[in-house]
Parts: C-alpha cells; sequence; structure tokens
C-alpha cells in the first residue's frame, strides 16, 4: 500500500509499498522487475502491442536486459493505444481486485484548493470592506487596522500568489492565518482592552467570515462547492468498481464507448473469467521461475554471495505462492450481480427489474398537483339564479376540496386545490355540482364530472375541458365544459419524463411504450425508472452508472411503434454489454432526453446527432465479433491472448502512477501530492498483482513528486518522507517488504535519488520565502527540514554533506540574499506606485526609510513565521537574519555616502532600526548592531553640534525681526525655539542608544546645547526690554497702560525659566541613576541667571505702573506740617487725590496683562506688583510717627488700599493669597490711626 498512513514518519522500518503486514508464506509481496526481464529473455514471445509506449528510464531496469521492439506508429495514435493498452490492464485490476487493501482514509485532511481567481475574489471583498461598501458590517478602528494588515502583508503579497499556484494553499489556510493576525493584534494592546480577548476574537472572526462570503450569491457558490467536494470526497474515497473505471478513463482518456467494448471483450463482469485469468499469469510466472538458468540473475544482484540467487527466487516464489492463497480464499461468484430480479413472472412487458446497486425501494418522488378551478359554460338549462359549485379531489388522497356557491348565470371561481402525492400518474377528478334543497342530495346534486391525468411534462395553462353529464339530468348529451389549470410540480430529484417506447436486449424485450422518469439519487447516482398510473413505487429500475448514451445510427433503429414513430431515436450502452433503444415522440424530446442521460451517466463528450436519420426495420442484437472491436480500438488482432508476464509492468507502473498524479494535482482540493483512496488501492492492487517490488513503486513515486515539486508544484514533504524512508531501509538491508535481495540498478537508481531529493530539499531552503511563505501549509517546513536532516543522514558512497545545522544555515543565508532582493523590489515598485513614475532612485533617504519599515516588517514576520519550525536548528534563524541584514547594511552604507547630516531621515532610520534590534534577542548586540552603532555614532554627534549652532544663529535672526506682538501666547521666536529643543530631547531619547557611556555623553550634550539657547534667548529679550524701557513716560498721558511687548516678554522669560527647570529636572533623574552631575550644574547655573533677567523684568515693569500710587502719596505728604509753607506756596497747584485714576490704571492694565494671552501664568508678577505697590504705602508709613495722620491723609489712605486690594483680589486664586504680610502690616497701621483718632475726638 502507496503511503497510506502518514503517521510516525521518522521510523525507518514502517510499513510502506510492498507490505501487507502478512509474514507467514513467501512473506514478500511483489517480483523485481529485473525478473520480468529474464521472463521475456526466456518466454520467446514477442512483445505486444504495450511496448510501442514511449519508455523512459526505469527504476529497476537494468541497462544491458532486453529492449522491446517499437514499432513505428504516429504520436497521436501511438499515444492513445497504449493507452488503451494500459487501461485494459488496470480494468482487470479493477474488475478483479484480490491481492490489495482498501482505505477509507489517507490520513490527510481535504480542504478545497485556492485558485488565483478566488485569490482576486477574496482581495476584492476586503477592498469593498475597506472602502466602505459593506455597510451590513460593523467596523471599528481597530479591526480595520488588523484588516488592513492582513490585506497588505497576506492577501496582496506574490509570495502568497506564487503558494496559490503551487496549488498548495487552501481556504482554511487564509483563515488560520488571519487568526494569527488577530491574536498577534490583540496581545499588542493594553492589558484593559485585552480583558475580553476570547469575546473579540470571537466576534472578529465572524466578521471575518461575513467579508470573505460577502453577497448571498457568494455564500450559495461556496456551500455548493463545499457540497461538492464532500461528495466529491466520497466518490474519492469509494473502491466500487463503477467509480474507478470513471476515474481511470478519465485519467488515461478512454471514451465510454471504449470502455464498452474493452468490457465486452475481457468479460469484466465474469468473476471466474478474472479468476481464470489470473490463475493462468501465476502458473506461466511460476514457470519461468522454475525454468530459470543458474547464473541469470546472480550477475545483477548487489550481493555476490553464493546464495544470493538463490533468496531472490525464493523470494520470488513466496510471493506467487502468497498471491495464489489469496486468490484460492476468493468466493467463486459474481461480484456484481447485473440483474436482480423480482416481482411477479409472466407480467406483461417482463419482470419487474432492479439493475445495479439501486433498487426500487431507494427510488421516491414526492410532488405536488396543484388544480386552480376558473368557470364553467354550458349551464343554460339552470335557472339563473341556481347556485353551483366544483369539488376538487384525487384518488388516494383522502380529503377534498369544494369551490365557493356562485348563481348559475355567472359560474366564476377562483380556487386553487393542492394535493401531494409520491405517484407520478395520479388521476384528478372535478365534479360540478348545484344547490340541492333535498334531504337525499345534502351534498349538492351531481351536474357533471370529468377525470384528468396530469404528467410532469405538461405546459402551465388555462384549458377548456369536456365534462361527462350526469345521468340525472334531462338531457344526457348536453355539453358542458369547465375551464381549469392542472399542474404538476416536478420534485427536484426528477430531471426528465415522458411516454418512450423501448426494446432491450436483457430487458424490456418487447417494443413497448412506457412512462420513463430519470432520477438522481445522490450526487452521481442516477437510475432509470418506468411507472405505471396511480403506482408510487417504480415498475423497472436501472442504475445508469458506467452507462453511455448516443443518438441511435440508421443500423440501430428500430421498427416504427404502434404511435407511428420511426425516428428520433436513441441508445443506452451498458456495462455488460447490453444495449437499450429508447423512441420518442419529436426530435425536442429526443435531445433532451440525450443531454439529460448524457449528464446523468458523466460521460466526458456529448452524444453528436447523425447526419442522416432513416428507420430500419427492428433487428436483432449482432453476434459479439472480437476482431471488429479490436480494430476498432487499433488492437492487434492476437492482442487479448498475449502472455501479460511479457510486457514491462514496470514502466507502465511508472507511466500509470505519474498520470495518476497528474490527475490528482488538478483536482479542486489541494491534495499536495496525495492520492485518493481509490487510486492508491488501485496502484496498489496493480503493484501486486503484475509483481512489482516494493522499491520500484516508492521509487517511482518519489522521483514522479520530486519531478512534480521541482516544476513549482508543491508537494507535501511528509509523502516524500514515506517513499524515501521505505527505499532507504531496504537498501540498508531492513527488509521494509520481507525482501532481502538488492539489486545493482535499485542502488544506482537510490543514489540518484537521493542526490535528486537533496538538490531540490536544499533548493526549497535557499527560496525559503517562495517555497513555504508565511510557513504554509501548516507542517510543511518542519516536514521538509526532517527530510532534509534523513537525507543528509543517509550516507552513500563517496558523498558526506556535512553537518545538519551547518548546512541549514548554509542554505537559510541564500534564502536571506533572495528575501532581501524580493523585499527591495517590491518597496521599488511600490513607491514607483505611488509617485507615478517608471523607475524609483534606490539612493534615496525615502527610498531607505520605506526599505527599512518593509524589513522590519519582514523580519518580524519571519519570527513568529519560522521561529518553531527552525528550533531545533540552533542559529540557523539568527544566520537568516544576520545574512539579510548585512544586505541591507550596503545600501544603507551607499545610502548614507550621499545624504545631509542635517536631514532627520537619517535617523529615523537608525531609530526604526535601533529599536527593533534592541528588542531582538538573538540580533541585539550582534554584528549588524554593532556595525550600525560605529556607523551612527559620528553622525549623531555632528548632527547635535550643527543643530545648536543653527539654531542659535536662528535666535539672533528672529530677536532682530521679532514685533513682540504675538497674537498668541509667547513670542514666535520663543515658540520656534521651545518646539525646536522639545524635538531635540526627544531626538536622543528615541534615539535608545545602547551603550550607556555615549548614552550618557549625549545627555550631558543636549544639556548643555539646550542651556546655552535658552540663556541667549533670554539675555537678547532682556536687552530688547531694556530698550522699550527706556521710551516709556507714564506721567505724559492721562491714563497709562503698558504696552504688550511687555507682557509677551516677560512671558518668554519665564517660559524659557519652565524650559530650563524641567531640562535641569531631566539631568536630575539621570544622576539619580548614578551618571555624573557635571550636566546638572551648569544647568542649574543657566536656571539662576534666567531667574535673576525675570526678577529683574518684573520689578522694572512694577516700578512703571505705580507711578499713580506714587502720585497719590505725593500729593498727601503735602499735608504734613513740615510742608505747610510749601502747601501754600503751591496753592495754585491741585492737591486734590482722585483714587478713580488708580483704579482706572490699576484695572486696565490687569486686564490689558490678562488680554495679553501670555502661555505661562502670570500670577507671580501680578503678586509682585500687589505687594510693590503695597510697599510703597508701608514705607510712606513708616515715614510718617503713630498717631500723627490727619483726616485727609487717612482717609485717602483708607480709600486707596480698598481699591488696591479690590482691583487685585480678582486676579488671585483665594482671597486669602491677597492676605499678604504687607497687607497686614499697613491694615494694622490705619487701624492704629483709627483707634487713636476714635480717642481723641476726631482727627
Amino acid at each position: 500500500m502507496l503511503h497510506s498512513d502518514p503517521s510516525d514518519s521518522e521510523t525507518d522500518t514502517e510499513r510502506a509499498p510492498g507490505s501487507d503486514g502478512n509474514d507467514s508464506g513467501g512473506g514478500g509481496e511483489c517480483v523485481d522487475s529485473l525478473f520480468e526481464d529474464f521472463q521475456r529473455t526466456n518466454s520467446g514471445n514477442a512483445h505486444s502491442g504495450l511496448n510501442t509506449l514511449d519508455r523512459k528510464a526505469t527504476p529497476g531496469r537494468d541497462g544491458d536486459g532486453a529492449k522491446p521492439v517499437t514499432a513505428h506508429i504516429p504520436d497521436e495514435v501511438d499515444e492513445h493505444t497504449a493507452a488503451i493498452e494500459l487501461y485494459i490492464l488496470v480494468a482487470r485490476c479493477i474488475a478483479f481486485p484480490f491481492s490489495a487493501q482498501a482505505k477509507t482514509s489517507m490520513g490527510y485532511t481535504r480542504h478545497l484548493k485556492l485558485t488565483d481567481a478566488d485569490l482576486q475574489q477574496y482581495c476584492t471583498q476586503f477592498e469593498k470592506f475597506h472602502n466602505g461598501d459593506m455597510s451590513s458590517i460593523t467596523s471599528d478602528e481597530l479591526f480595520d487596522k488588523a484588516i488592513l494588515c492582513y490585506y497588505d502583508n497576506f492577501l496582496v503579497s506574490k509570495r502568497l500568489s506564487g503558494l496559490v499556484q503551487s496549488g498548495g494553499c487552501t481556504f482554511a489556510d487564509l483563515r488560520k492565518v488571519f487568526q494569527n493576525y488577530v491574536e498577534k493584534f490583540l496581545k499588542n494592546l493594553p492589558l484593559m482592552e485585552r480583558v475580553a480577548h476570547d469575546h473579540v476574537l470571537s466576534i472578529w472572526m465572524s466578521k471575518y467570515e461575513a467579508i470573505c462570503h460577502g453577497s448571498e450569491d457568494m455564500e450559495t457558490a461556496r456551500r455548493e462547492s463545499m457540497k461538492l467536494m464532500h461528495d466529491r470526497q466520497n466518490v474519492d474515497d469509494s473502491v466500487a468498481p463503477e467509480q474507478l473505471y470513471k476515474v481511470f478513463q478519465q485519467i488515461l482518456g478512454i471514451l465510454q464507448r471504449e470502455h464498452h467494448l474493452i468490457a465486452k471483450e475481457l468479460q469484466l463482469e465474469n468473476a471466474d473469467e478474472q479468476a481464470t485469468v489470473i490463475r493462468r499469469e501465476l502458473r506461466h510466472r511460476q514457470q519461468l521461475l522454475d525454468s530459470s538458468k543458474p547464473g541469470d540473475i546472480a550477475r545483477r544482484l548487489v550481493s555476490q554471495e553464493p546464495t544470493a540467487e538463490n533468496v531472490f527466487v525464493t523470494e520470488a516464489h513466496d510471493h506467487i505462492t502468497h498471491l495464489s492463497k489469496t486468490l484460492n480464499q476468493m468466493p467463486i461468484s459474481k461480484r456484481n450481480e447485473t440483474l436482480k430480479r423480482s416481482g411477479k413472472p409472466g407480467a406483461a412487458g417482463g419482470q419487474d427489474v432492479d439493475i445495479g446497486s439501486i433498487s426500487k425501494r431507494d427510488i421516491s418522488i414526492s410532488t405536488t398537483v396543484e388544480l386552480s378551478v376558473l368557470r364553467a359554460r354550458g349551464l343554460e338549462f339552470l335557472s339563473p339564479s341556481k347556485t353551483v359549485f366544483c369539488i376538487m379531489e384525487m384518488d388516494g388522497h383522502p380529503s377534498c376540496m369544494a369551490t365557493a356557491q356562485y348563481p348559475a348565470s355567472r359560474p366564476i371561481w377562483d380556487t386553487v386545490a393542492k394535493f401531494p402525492t409520491t405517484s407520478p400518474l395520479p388521476y384528478v377528478r372535478i365534479k360540478l355540482m348545484a344547490d340541492s334543497k333535498s334531504l337525499l342530495d345534502a351534498d349538492g346534486k351531481l351536474l357533471a364530472k370529468v377525470l384528468l391525468q396530469p404528467t410532469l411534462e405538461q405546459a402551465d395553462g388555462d384549458r377548456w375541458y369536456p365534462m361527462q353529464a350526469s345521468v340525472a339530468l334531462p338531457d344526457k348529451n348536453h355539453k358542458i365544459e369547465i375551464q381549469a389549470n392542472l399542474v404538476i410540480k416536478p420534485a427536484l430529484n426528477v430531471k426528465i419524463s415522458g411516454w418512450l417506447f423501448c426494446v432491450g436486449d436483457e430487458i424490456w424485450k418487447k417494443w413497448k411504450k412506457q412512462y420513463f422518469m430519470l432520477v438522481q439519487m445522490t450526487t452521481y447516482a442516477f437510475a432509470l425508472c418506468t411507472f405505471r398510473e396511480k403506482q408510487s413505487t417504480p415498475t423497472d429500475v436501472m442504475d445508469l452508472t458506467g452507462c453511455t448514451v448516443e443518438y441511435a445510427t440508421d443500423e440501430d433503429r428500430r421498427g416504427a411503434n404502434e404511435d407511428g414513430y420511426t425516428e428520433f431515436q436513441f441508445r443506452v450502452l451498458k456495462l455488460t454489454g447490453g444495449t437499450l433503444v429508447f423512441c420518442c415522440p419529436n426530435r425536442a424530446q429526443m435531445e433532451q432526453w440525450v443531454y439529460q442521460v448524457a449528464r446523468a451517466t458523466g460521460q466526458p463528450q456529448r452524444p453528436q446527432a447523425p447526419q442522416s436519420a432513416k428507420s430500419s426495420l427492428l433487428r436483432q442484437p449482432q453476434p459479439k465479433t472480437t476482431t471488429k472491436n479490436l480494430q476498432e480500438l487499433n488492437l492487434p488482432d492476437n492482442f487479448l491472448n498475449r502472455d501479460i508476464t511479457s510486457f514491462d509492468h514496470s514502466e507502465l507502473y511508472t507511466r500509470l502512477l505519474r498520470k495518476t498524479l497528474e490527475q490528482r494535482l488538478k483536482d479542486t482540493t489541494a491534495s499536495m501530492g496525495w492520492l485518493t483512496p481509490g487510486q492508491q488501492f488501485l496502484l496498489d492492487e496493480y503493484q501486486s498483482r503484475y509483481c512489482l517490488r516494493g522499491f520500484n513503486a516508492n521509487a517511482a513515486m518519489l522521483l514522479a513528486l520530486i519531478e512534480h515539486a521541482a516544476n513549482g508544484t508543491y508537494i507535501n514533504a511528509s509523502l516524500m518522507h514515506y517513499s524515501f524512508t521505505f527505499c532507504s531501509a531496504h537498501i540498508q538491508g531492513q527488509k521494509p517488504d520481507n525482501y532481502k535481495s538488492i539489486t545493482k540498478e535499485e542502488q544506482k537508481v537510490f543514489e540518484e535519488m537521493v542526490d535528486k531529493l537533496y538538490d531540490l530539499l536544499r533548493d526549497q531552503l535557499e527560496k525559503l520565502s517562495h517555497s513555504f511563505p508565511f510557513c504554509l501549509p501548516d507542517g510543511g517546513l518542519k516536514a521538509a527540514l526532517r527530510l532534509f536532516a534523513r537525507v543528509i543522514s543517509t550516507r552513500t558512497v563517496g558523498h558526506s554533506y556535512g553537518s545538519v545545522t551547518d548546512l541549514v544555515c548554509e542554505c537559510l543565508r541564500k534564502a536571506a540574499l533572495q528575501s532581501y532582493k524580493d523585499v527591495a523590489e517590491d518597496v521599488a515598485i511600490q513607491m514607483a506606485e505611488v509617485e507615478e513614475v517608471d523607475e524609483v532612485f534606490t539612493d534615496t533617504l525615502d527610498y531607505l526609510v520605506n526599505l527599512s519599515e518593509e524589513c522590519i516588517d519582514q523580519m518580524g514576520q519571519c519570527q513568529v513565521d519560522y521561529a518553531k519550525a527552525f528550533a531545533d536548528y540552533d542559529g540557523a534563524l539568527g544566520a537568516f537574519e544576520e545574512s539579510f541584514w548585512s544586505f541591507y547594511q550596503m545600501d544603507l552604507e551607499s545610502v548614507l555616502k550621499k545624504a545631509a547630516l542635517d536631514d532627520g531621515k537619517v535617523f529615523q532610520v537608525f531609530e526604526q532600526l535601533n529599536t527593533y534590534l534592541l528588542g531582538h534577542a538573538t540580533l541585539k548586540d550582534g554584528t549588524f548592531h554593532g556595525h550600525l552603532l560605529d556607523k551612527f555614532m559620528p553622525l549623531v554627534a555632528s548632527y547635535l553640534d550643527i543643530t545648536s549652532l543653527n539654531m542659535e544663529k536662528e535666535i539672533v535672526q528672529a530677536i532682530s525681526t521679532e514685533t513682540w506682538k504675538a497674537e498668541q501666547s509667547s513670542a514666535r521666536c520663543a515658540e520656534d525655539l521651545f518646539g525646536k529643543l522639545r524635538g531635540l530631547r526627544r531626538f536622543v531619547q528615541r534615539l535608545a542608544w545602547p551603550e550607556e557611556l555615549f548614552a550618557e555623553h549625549l545627555e550631558k550634550r543636549v544639556q548643555r546645547a539646550i542651556s546655552d539657547l535658552l540663556l541667549c534667548l533670554c539675555t537678547r529679550t532682556y536687552a530688547c526690554f531694556q530698550q522699550l524701557m527706556a521710551t516709556q513716560q507714564p506721567r505724559s498721558v492721562a491714563l497709562y497702560i503698558a504696552p504688550r511687548p511687555f507682557w509677551v516678554m516677560i512671558d518668554v522669560i519665564t517660559a524659557s525659566i519652565e524650559q530650563a527647570a524641567a531640562s535641569s529636572a531631566d539631568g536630575q533623574d539621570e544622576a539619580d541613576l548614578g551618571h555624573p552631575a557635571s550636566g546638572i550644574e551648569y544647568g542649574a547655573n543657566t536656571l539662576q541667571a534666567l531667574t535673576t533677567i525675570h526678577d529683574r523684568m518684573k520689578m522694572s515693569i512694577a516700578d512703571l505702573l505705580n507711578f499713580t500710587a506714587e502720585d497719590i502719596l505725593e500729593k498727601l505728604s503735602m499735608h504734613d506740617p513740615a510742608n505747610l509753607l510749601r502747601s501754600f506756596l503751591n496753592k495754585m497747584r491741585s492737591s486734590t487725590v482722585d483714587l478713580d485714576e488708580l483704579s482706572l490704571s490699576v484695572e486696565h492694565n490687569l486686564q490689558s496683562l490678562q488680554e495679553a494671552g501670555c502661555s505661562t501664568p502670570m500670577s507671580d508678577f501680578v503678586l509682585t506688583w500687589y505687594d510693590s505697590m503695597l510697599a510703597r504705602i508701608n514705607d510712606w508709613l513708616q515715614l510718617h510717627p503713630q498717631q500723627s495722620l490727619k483726616f485727609v491723609q487717612f482717609d485717602t489712605l483708607q480709600g486707596t488700599l480698598e481699591v488696591i486690594v479690590h482691583r487685585f483680589v480678582v486676579y488671585f486664586s483665594t482671597e486669602q493669597d491677597a492676605r499678604t504680610a504687607l497687607l497686614t502690616a499697613v491694615e494694622d497701621r490705619l487701624k492704629l490711626e483709627q483707634s487713636a483718632a476714635d480717642l481723641a475726638g476726631g482727627i
């Protein structure tokens, strides 16, 4: 049995071709093809027509053996003739199998093969979903991302397209890959979003199914495909002769008519005849062995021991004996009874017959008769007011149905009656009734009735039917008609039906008209049935399996029948050789019957109507003419009498195996080289019956698989492993099929086989991404690696392949080059499509950035796909990745040579690569990682220096052109600088430099650069502030409001301090981790300098805005006793204090500060201004002794204090913030003055 159970491929002595598990008797199962050469040499028989095959090198054939003589025949005739000759041998195995055991399962899961059209349809469905054309499928952002990732990285991949073209991809593979994508995607989500991981996975998989199935038509087509595959699986698993005949007719290109002729000549249905042929073959083989000469076989054996030839002959004797015993155990009776007769003998038209494996009990017809009564006419003899109605009933149905009652003047109804029935020829009766008041006619008076018989082929439509008047009517000849629509709904399993004339050689021998129905039993089983009226069970049943239909020729036509049918005839040919002729009433029905029967038989060619259709007299079946049939098959006259042992069965088996494998690889299921149980059963039977050794069968299978795999077809490595294991065990003397003898040709074939298999597997590993894209099919790569290790471990003379791991690593290094070329090519194509150009320059940074992203994605996918497969080969996958990045390294260096150092895309590439390498277990600190750091270390340092210098120049230029009237937050120059500083810090952080010393160096350089730039900005801003301050004259205007540039400048300084503080804090964090604090000290000094500038600016603005309060205090000082003379001299000058002016000044300046919209909080400046005003009042009070204030002074100070507190308190968070120490001191002094005044009776 060839590869019937793919379990445990690692054992050396597993069962394989040629082993049947029987150790008794001869123990062996096959005879070497070497023995066939010996038989041809000694038999003296001429070679048969089978030798016209175009022979190729076949395992087990020796170069100096006798060669068959080949006649020159045209290629097409020669090929088809050879196929017929081979089919004859195959047909004998199908007709009487006795040495092989059928297997119900081949041990692999069947899935529908994915074709290019299917893949394109899948891509279209996902494109529709992405474009929003599937509104019925709810979606969210995460699911859209997962779908887009699956589409971009998998569905449209060239690697997947190559796998589809090789026939190794299934619909189940697509679903499994998507599930892996989803699981990986969900694992990368935050923990809170992965709470319902299984629930989300289930929902997403349901949505995936909805996207793939698309419309209802696609879902229906998918279900039909699955059902067809299931039905086909049942057929493939079947070893029934009818199915095997069809399978190998298709494989070898044999017509059904040719099979019909072969079946007649070989008497395939006669089991006794087939057993006799086998016994004759075995007897002749035994005679040839007994008549063999010593030394004829020994010279072709590897072992030169004296007993080697005897061992070989003994093994052959044992195998023949084993076949003879197995044959004798078979019952001598027909395996398939052609006719199973039942019923009453002598019935008209013959007996009730079941033909084939289908019985009458298997036939079930279920249909519905619909009868619609519309109107009646011819009722003029009734009174117009008389009411009439109809009753509809069917024979065999328990109930009837009545219409409504209408006047006889207008008898119109619209009533439909439905009667379910199992009879294809039922009777339906319509009764026209009149209403009656008589007690004897309580159900109505019968006026007329009609009996109808509908058929399945009856056309739908309204018709007038004449009715038979009741005997109770006065005028019995009165013409009454009723209009009705009678139709019988066809059953789903009935393909065609009708009345035909038929006559046959074995059944239906009388030319008789009968009602025939073509009934479908299962997907591939059809039966031709005859029915009688009112009967639910068919009279006769004939299985159409293996039959052929064709139009009748002039000489085949039967005579005219009783209805005058003379033409429009066709005939059905049975496997047993019988013929049935049918006659139709017209050409249309004949063509329809031929078409439906041809579909039912499954014959490859549709019958063609003859040119002329002349009638002929009824003739009897012609006697068998062997010579005529053989000439029609283009075979020699004495072909069937040839000795079967003279055929080159080794070559014929190889040809049959290759054709079977080619046909199998074209199936809709992804077979990957596995044969169906039926195909395998036939090959095993051929191998055993025609005495082929197990090594020959497995070698032929393995060489055919290697050839298909080398041509791009995906072949399961486990399947090759089983054949290779058997051959290796045989050569090593482990006797997997109990054969000890080994021929020199077998040794030579095995050595060539090892080399071919080694080259194939090595080529597959060197093209890893194309041979096993995404590690598909599941388990294929691991099986290939096991087989590769087995091949390497099979030491042959003069060959040493080295360590398995070393060879795998060597192959993967070459695979890395192929993978990198594919990625680079894909990136160039994608960029060309986006930029709409013909060619993309590969020495640009844009190309390098895209290439880096694709390479990282590709290596990440490889790690996921191939990690498990290469787990047993230490360092293999790491060698693949290091080699891949070494090829990328060359492109990286060539691009960096031309790139500008200040281009951020240069370091974008480094960030991508470094982040990926740091997260990789094997590549981190590896060869490529070290080279990457060495290459970018000077580039990073130069980039920081150049960036700092450019930013300082930009500050100088921006300050010189700054208007200090920014509409938003701070000044434009400061905003630009702060954004660049943040970018500079993020740049260093994103680099994530792995070397500690250089990372510390980068932190120091960035800290110093930030401090220098902030100090430069603040110093130049303060210089502009001093220039603006010198131009201010608040006393020259009635109401002075500080200009907006003041607030913008102080906001710049405040924001700079925050930036410096943040930078120092980051540096402090680094220092806490153990880094030196030199950069921190430098930053602290900068922060102190910036704070000093900030304080000076706040005090300068506060002093400028306090002129109103100072003016009030100066006027109050004029009321001091020491100043009375000066007050008198200046009496012309008003000393009246206006508190409203103070209130407006404070209010407008605070409002101006609020409207400035500073980016940093200005509460510190408000507090500074607030304290400065209170400080001036407190200082003035300190200059005046206690209880020395006059009423004017006290009252004015009290009002001034209220105005200040009232205006400023709204700008504090709480009123408690306004209760400063200065405010308390001033209030306490005023309270003291108030108390003193109260005691003195007033100031």
